[in-house]
Parts: structure tokens; C-alpha cells; sequence
């Protein structure tokens, strides 16, 4: 059974429930798998087929669901640009995964209209939805078509997307998941955050990327999935209008919703879990966010090449955290059952309990490779695990706690720094909203350990104070040399901080060094 088989058993079960709710719009699971397979009929017509890339350009909108539903039937391969790329970036998307369609959400063609003629002349199809979006076909018109649809015969091994994530080279490199691990992050994802039917799911998330498979999860329960950007003062509103029972959030996006919940006049009674993962969350934002949202809270951490989510940190075990054991809330949790986690030294041996090492993953979601880049995936798939960027240590009773990615390790004086450490320090201070830590060139110490920090709406604190909190709480080789104070940090595509942009930020405001760069 693969998961396109679940669309037709939602919509039979289910056919006047609604499956997808995106502002004043909403489809029902009938009408979700109608026009699903108008679509992949309508790309069959166009000479696409099983095995052919079909991208998408659009932002947080019905149609993103409706375009990896028809993929998913016509066994083509899904493919998102994050509309926030250059030019320079989506074209080396376009070219490296050989889209036979582009589907362009109107408010985004600017992004590619001036290659419009190109991608034509090279074969692509441009389908547009929106108004005045100047392509050769219109999506409403295709669907409208109602074309035949063939599904293809699949394995559990045929790809299934294509989730472009940064690369080494600087441009965005194609993590392949196949039909197996859409279904297995599906099912598993379900499983553990306790999705039910009656839910109402707000998964904020930039639809590039592996991300999509978070708007299907509701496959498994035929539960609803509310489709909207992010903005944390409409956060309130949303979450009360749609009646959402369950929210996923970035930590960033997290902190922002906290802020604008603290303001009060904001009604949110009828959420009951936020689920936060995708990068490192401070302890004190987490304490921050149960004395803010009345709700439970799972964390989950995964990476793009193994689909998502293979730990848990439980609510039951937050609470526990908070009330006894407080060095927990440090934890990203402990693997979940159909995920296994290794940490091993560079030689691949796994290391005692306790020890720092590099994470490796396994089990059934974890990629098939990376898209054109043989000697990536050499090195990054052994066997059936996958060795990831980040360094963590697991403790004797199977909880995980990430140090850092290897290379945003600082070598400050001969002693390894990870940033993380002094982040969740700095975190701890009341004044202190986000903090990000970086390593800059030093006379004498080689690197220097430096911060920067945002505050929280109406506090104050000057630097000296925020490195006097560090030397409270840290060894003296991790305390910040220099803590400057912005307005903002500067985030990149996936809300994560971007540390090259922090570290030249801090530089170009000055430090108490010169700086050879």
C-alpha cells in the first residue's frame, strides 16, 4: 500500500470533511482527490510520466497540496522552489532535477519570468494559478479539462520528491526520498504526535523541501490541515478561526508567538499540542512557552535527508524536565520506534554512553541519496544509516543531547566551543529573546568566542552584564569575548539564525580587535 492509496480512502470514508483549509478556501476529501487526479491527467496529457519532475513555485496556498496529491498518484516526482531563492539558485534547481512542469503561483512568476522563453524552448511546461500569471497553460483550465488519468505501477523504492536543502557548494543540493519513506514519516508522524480525526492541524512551514510531506500527515487520520503563512501576530487569530487543535513551529516562530500571546486579547483555548523541532531550542524558551500557552508541547528532531522526525521529547517529559529534572529539557528526546540513532567517532565505531560524537540515523525514512552527487551520498549513506552534520551524545537511558553542527565548532585557545552551550546560556538571561554565538579570528586566542542577541520587547541590559551572566554559568574558555546587541538576527530560508550573516554583522559593528578577514 502506498500512500497515494490513502487519498481515494479519505475521500470515500470521508468525501464532505475537509481535508485542506487555506483562508476562505477549503477543500473537501472528495474534492481534494477529484481535482488531484484532474491534475495528474492533466500533466499526463502534457507527455509527463511515471519517474517525471514536476515543480512547483508558489507560496503556502491550496494548490501546493493538490500538486504533491496528483504526484503522488501519477507516480511523478514533486519537486518545491523556495520562493526565496535568487535567481541563480532556482535556475540550477530547475535544470538539476530536469523539470518537465513548473506550476507558478502568480505572486511569485517575477522569479522566473524573464526565463519563461528559455524553460519553454528547453521542453518545460508552465502552468500558472493566479490572476494574471502570463503562462502558456492555466491550472483551473487543465483541471477543468477533467483529462484520464493512469496510475502507474509503483515500488516501495521509486522516488517519490525531491527536497532541495543547502549545499556544499552553495547551491541547494536534492535530497531523493522514495515512495517508502513518505509513507513511513506519514504513518510515524501520526503515531507520535497522537493525531486523531476530530484534530485541526497548522503546520507553518515554507512548502520547498521535504516540508510538504507535513501537509499529508492528515492521510493517516483524514484529520483537517490548515494551509497559511506565518505571521505571528495573526497567530491568535488563525488558531481561533480554524479552531486548530495542533501547531507546528520553528523555535523562532515560537518565540515570536509567545511575545504576541504575552500581550494578551488572544484566544487560542482550543489548541491542545505545538510541536517545535528543526534546529537546537533553548531550555529557557521552552520553560517560556509553558508559562505562555496553555497546551502540551513534543519535540521532535529529524534532518531533511531522513524525512523528518526520528526523536521525540514527550510532553510528559518536559514536565518532568521542568518540575526535577531540568537538564533533560537539554534533550531532543530518544528515537522513536521506527528510528534507530547511533553516535559514532570519524571512524564509524560507535562510542560509550555518554560520549560526544557525530549522530547517525536509520530506518525506513531515511533517503535513497542525493540527486546528481554520487560522492555526497557516498559519504553520507553507510549501509542503512545516515551520518549526519551534528554532534550529540546519548546518555544511559537513550536521551539524546546535540552539541553542535562540526563546523560551527569554535577552537578558542586550544579548547573546542560549541556554540549551542553558550546560546542556551545567554538564553537564560530574562532580557535575552534569541541569541546566536560565532567564532571570529583573535591575536591570541586564535578564535574569540562572540555573541549576538536580541531582547524581548521592553527590556534593557547592557553587554557587560550578559557576559558577567556567562561567567556565572560557563567554563571561562566559553564565555563570549564580546556580546553585541541588534534589533534583529539575521534568518535564513528555513528560519534558522544564519550564522556567516551574524558573524559579519558583529564584524562590520566592530569588536574590540582588529580583525583580519
Amino acid at each position: 500500500m502506498f500512500l497515494r492509496d490513502y487519498i481515494g480512502r479519505c475521500a470515500a470514508t470521508f468525501p464532505d470533511d475537509i481535508a485542506y483549509k487555506s483562508g476562505e478556501r477549503s477543500l473537501s476529501w472528495g474534492e481534494a482527490d477529484r481535482r488531484s487526479t484532474a491534475l495528474a491527467g492533466a500533466l499526463q496529457s502534457l507527455g509527463l510520466r511515471k519517474g517525471s519532475t514536476v515543480a512547483i513555485l508558489s507560496r503556502n496556498r491550496l494548490e501546493i497540496a493538490e500538486h504533491w496529491l496528483a504526484c503522488l498518484k501519477a507516480g511523478m516526482l514533486r519537486v518545491g522552489i523556495n520562493r526565496r531563492y535568487s535567481e541563480k539558485e532556482v535556475l540550477h534547481l530547475l535544470e538539476d532535477c530536469a523539470a518537465g512542469a513548473v506550476l507558478v503561483d502568480a505572486d511569485c512568476a517575477p522569479l522566473l519570468s524573464s526565463h519563461f522563453e528559455t524553460l519553454r524552448t528547453n521542453g518545460t511546461h508552465l502552468i500558472g494559478f493566479g490572476s494574471a500569471h502570463g503562462m502558456v497553460f492555466d491550472y483551473e483550465a487543465l483541471i477543468a479539462q477533467q483529462h484520464p488519468s493512469q496510475a502507474p505501477e509503483l515500488s516501495s523504492e521509486d522516488p517519490a520528491l525531491i527536497g532541495y536543502t543547502s549545499g556544499s557548494t552553495g547551491l541547494p543540493k536534492g535530497v531523493l526520498l522514495t515512495q517508502r519513506n513518505v509513507r513511513e514519516f506519514a504513518i510515524h508522524l501520526s503515531l507520535a504526535a497522537g493525531f486523531v480525526k476530530d484534530d485541526v492541524r497548522l503546520p507553518f512551514m515554507n512548502p520547498a523541501g521535504v516540508n510538504i510531506a507535513n501537509t499529508c500527515a492528515n492521510l493517516v487520520t483524514g484529520m483537517t490541515t490548515v494551509i497559511e503563512e506565518f505571521n505571528a501576530e495573526d497567530f491568535p487569530r488563525l488558531v481561533a478561526e480554524h479552531v486548530v487543535t495542533c501547531a507546528s513551529l520553528a523555535p523562532t516562530m515560537l518565540r515570536r508567538v509567545i511575545d504576541v500571546v504575552r500581550r494578551g486579547n488572544t484566544d487560542i483555548r482550543s489548541l491542545r499540542q505545538v510541536m517545535y523541532g528543526t534546529m537546537p531550542t533553548p531550555p529557557a524558551l521552552i520553560r517560556q512557552a509553558y508559562d505562555a500557552l496553555d497546551c502540551t508541547f513534543l519535540q521532535l528532531y529529524g534532518a531533511s535527508e531522513s524525512s523528518g522526525p526520528v526523536t521525540a521529547l514527550r510532553d510528559s517529559e518536559h514536565r518532568r524536565a521542568i518540575a526535577s529534572e531540568p537538564e533533560l529539557l537539554a534533550s531532543v528526546g530518544r528515537a522513536l520506534p521506527h528510528a534507530e540513532v547511533s553516535i559514532r567517532d570519524d571512524a564509524g565505531r560507535e562510542v560509550p554512553r555518554g560520549e560526544l560524537g557525530t549522530v547517525w540515523l536509520g530506518g525506513p525514512t531515511i533517503m535513497s541519496g542525493y540527486l546528481n552527487l554520487p560522492d555526497e551520498t557516498a559519504a553520507s549513506l553507510h549501509g542503512c544509516w545516515l551520518r549526519t552534520g551534528d554532534l550529540g551524545r546519548m546518555d544511559g537511558s537513550g536521551y539524546i543531547f546535540l552539541g553542535d553542527r562540526k563546523k560551527n565548532m569554535i577552537i578558542s585557545g586550544g579548547m573546542n566551543v560549541y556554540p549551542a552551550s553558550v546560546e542556551n546560556a545567554l538564553a537564560e538571561h530574562p532580557a535575552v529573546s534569541e541569541a546566536v554565538v560565532v567564532g571570529v579570528p583573535h591575536p591570541e586566542w586564535g578564535e574569540a568566542v562572540v555573541a549576538l542577541v536580541t531582547l524581548w520587547p521592553g527590556a534593557t541590559v547592557a553587554p557587560e552584564e550578559l557576559v558577567s551572566h556567562c561567567r556565572r554559568a560557563l567554563p571561562r574558555w566559553e564565555v563570549p569575548k564580546h556580546v553585541g546587541i541588534t534589533a534583529a538576527l539575521p534568518h535564513g530560508f528555513t528560519d534558522k539564525v544564519d550564522k556567516k550573516a551574524a558573524r559579519a554583522q558583529l564584524i562590520s559593528a566592530g569588536l574590540p580587535w582588529n580583525v583580519e578577514v
